[in-house]
């Protein structure tokens, strides 16, 4: 009997799970536990093209040296509201998160804050560092970039990365208004994914080499296709604003071999919304928004109209208790990864 393609496993598990695999890459104890939270945040959310399926694949690289397991993460520049820090090659998650603290912190202060992040390396999903902003009542964005996959409008070759940008508001609702959009119409890693499972794509995700839409994965990442940017030239354009925002503005490397030793580059702000009105008016504002914007009348078949981040919060409270639902590559690569650690695999349900 073929092996079912998802199986749920136990959230604060797998958490641990990871946590695990990454005190034995050589991550302190204190920074493992954050990356286990931080990876099975996403997946708990459904975004599982950046959740635990990169945990190996963290391991690895830090095992092999080209991540530094004992990294810290420095502020090298500030100036009131601004602030630069450097990753020191670390896992990127760890920095990212190091300045959206100071973000936060120097919005308390100032009113609003940005921090640039260089020399970091692959930070999962920014929506993450977004959601630390409004947890603590701020207005937040992060954005980083990504693998060059997305070639400029009518070009054929890749020259824009899939640079991801995430804004986050508080709401009373609930949830937490969170938009985290590549500008791609599809993240990179959901091709892998693809790859991985031996499925085909969606027409409209990708293009060969010769700029043709094709439906193979491979076609993509082994052969020198691109994605397709969402909204045409917009996403382009978007995902070149990125870029500038944050590589060129902190000094971090932005395409292929660009400032080769300054590794990628992120950008997180902060707006207190204190500094402009109460909390508690500011989000009943947002009910406001939100109650507006679910009154539209909806298309046969449809069960409702959902803002970013809506469903996500949702997912996130059923899958913490009920379970993550993992597809058999995931759990193929966390099993190999445990065994090699010599860390117990005990999170299936």
């Amino acid at each position: 009997m073929a092996e079912e393609m998802y199986r749920n496993v136990d959230a604060h598990g797998l958490e641990k799970l990871v946590s695990a695999l990454f005190v034995h890459a050589g991550l302190t104890e204190h920074d493992a536990a954050f990356m286990g939270e931080c990876l099975t945040y996403a997946d708990r959310r459904g975004i599982h093209s950046h959740g635990v399926r990169w945990a190996p694949r963290y391991a690895a690289s830090l095992a092999a040296g080209h991540l530094n397991a004992k990294a810290v993460a420095k502020v090298v520049l500030e100036r009131g509201a601004t602030a630069i820090v450097d990753g020191d090659r670390g896992v990127g998650h760890i920095a990212v998160k190091f300045a959206m603290d100071i973000a936060i912190r120097k919005a308390k202060e100032f009113g609003n804050a940005t921090v640039g992040i260089r020399n970091n390396s692959h930070c999962g999903a920014v929506a993450y560092y977004a959601q630390q902003a409004a947890d603590a009542g701020c207005i937040g964005f992060a954005a980083t970039t990504g693998g060059t996959m997305i070639a400029p409008w009518g070009g054929l070759d890749r020259r824009v990365g899939l640079n991801p940008i995430s804004w986050a508001a508080p709401t009373g609702k609930g949830f937490t208004y969170n938009l985290d959009m590549a500008p791609s119409i599809v993240a990179g890693s959901k091709i892998e994914m693809a790859r991985d499972r031996g499925e085909p794509i969606a027409t409209d995700w990708a293009y060969d080499a010769e700029g043709n839409p094709t439906t193979d994965p491979l076609a993509v990442l082994s052969h020198g296709g691109t994605l397709a940017p969402v909204g045409g030239y917009k996403g382009v354009g978007l995902g070149v604003a990125a870029d500038i925002l944050c590589s060129v503005l902190s000094g971090g490397r932005y395409g292929e071999g660009e400032e080769p030793n300054h590794g990628g580059g992120m950008i997180v702000q902060a707006i207190d919304i204190e500094h402009f009105q109460p909390l508690a008016e500011f989000t009943g504002r947002m009910d406001r928004l939100v109650d507006w914007f679910k009154s539209s009348r909806v298309k046969d078949g449809v069960d409702g109209v959902y803002l970013p981040g809506e469903l996500e919060a949702g997912r996130n409270a059923v899958r913490s208790h009920s379970g993550i639902p993992l597809d058999i590559p995931t759990r193929s690569a966390l099993h190999k990864a445990a065994e090699t650690a010599g860390v117990a695999y005990d999170i299936e349900l």
